[in-house]
């Protein structure tokens, strides 16, 4: 039966951990090479299940390298920063130790016994709740982050204020965990049981309630922030739209009159009043170095310099100097991503300049 038990926690393990992986490769690159840090996570869980068979080995330490070996094995795994690594690797600790609590009391409840590290560590009953803890966190792994969540945890590890609130949460909820569940308490042991049973329920549907919720909460702000910034291109798109028209305008009313100087000047010409021409000449030089013509060349690119330019209008508007010389030589970034790029730039510019009185 202990053998069974070893294998049936090994096998749920090893699934467990390389779905882990495959969901979360969804939102964070893949070292070069993952695998050592996937060997290493594998490899300190089946020091937990064979550490059960070995007397005097105390399991609290054994515990403890879980909180080593996770975050080092995550770092060898995904590439991302500290945040995203602490939030996965306390994810993982948090789910499986909490279902491995709730089934390791419901063994003591059948057992007629108070639950306790030192009981279930030197019985068959470890190997069994850790291959069910395992087993419920594939269950739950599937249905939040895989089902329910899918693209929102992209926006959750964007924001960084709800990560940190929920690895925040998650050391809380697992240091109360841990506390509860390793103290002996003077009081009747089926009353215990009871109170770790409600506990621990309690804190696996708490935490997957907050996982929903933090989730849906930043995939809502940032679809805010990208609403709003839609509703700063379209009134900059309407801006230039306006800029169009009155250029559009103005040139049209300069060819309506030009149309009679040309008139005037072929009329001039039969009567070769010379000096009458140069100075109609003149006088349309000068009106059409008045029009609203005054579109510069900054970049290479023909859309960017179509932003450059109507940007360079709003600052003068708000008696603000600009200039610019961009020189743009990237074949793997769109025109689209260019133009959000620059956007953004010359739109913060803007509004900080806003702020300044003189």
């Amino acid at each position: 039966m202990t053998i069974i038990s070893l294998l049936y926690a090994i096998i749920i393990s090893t699934i467990f951990i390389l779905l882990y992986v495959k969901v979360y490769s969804r939102y964070f690159n893949l070292r070069k090479h993952y695998y050592i840090g996937i060997s290493l996570l594998l490899i300190s869980i089946y020091i937990q299940f064979i550490s059960n068979n070995i007397n005097n080995v105390n399991i609290k330490y054994v515990g403890i390298l879980s909180f080593i070996t996770y975050p080092l094995s995550i770092l060898l795994i995904f590439k991302t920063n500290i945040f995203n690594n602490l939030f996965l690797s306390l994810n993982a600790i948090l789910k499986i130790y909490i279902a491995f609590v709730l089934f390791g009391t419901i063994y003591a409840v059948l057992n007629d016994i108070q639950y306790s590290t030192t009981w279930i560590n030197g019985t068959n009953y470890f190997n069994l709740s850790q291959g069910h803890a395992y087993l419920i966190s594939i269950s739950s792994l599937l249905l939040a982050d895989h089902l329910l969540l899918k693209d929102k945890l992209k926006y959750f590890f964007q924001l960084k204020r709800n990560l940190l609130l929920i690895i925040s949460i998650q050391l809380i909820l697992i240091i109360n965990m841990i506390w509860i569940s390793v103290s002996n308490y003077n009081i009747p042991y089926v009353w215990y049981n009871n109170v770790l049973l409600l506990i621990s329920f309690s804190v696996e549907i708490i935490y997957f309630l907050l996982r929903l919720f933090t989730a849906n909460s930043s995939y809502f702000s940032s679809y805010k922030v990208h609403t709003n910034t839609l509703k700063k291109q379209l009134t900059f798109q309407l801006e230039h739209y306006k800029n169009y028209e009155e250029q559009m305008e103005n040139f049209l009313k300069f060819k309506h009159d030009y149309d009679k100087v040309l008139s005037g000047i072929a009329n001039l010409l039969v009567l070769k009043d010379y000096d009458s021409i140069k100075e109609i000449v003149a006088d349309s030089s000068s009106e059409l170095s008045q029009l609203n013509f005054n579109y510069k060349t900054y970049s290479n690119n023909l859309i960017l310099d179509a932003l450059l330019n109507d940007y360079a209008k709003r600052f003068e508007r708000i008696n603000a100097k600009f200039n610019s010389l961009t020189y743009i030589n990237m074949i793997n970034i769109n025109e689209l991503r260019l133009i959000k790029l620059f956007y953004n730039i010359l739109e913060n510019a803007y509004e900080a300049l806003l702020k300044i009185e003189n």
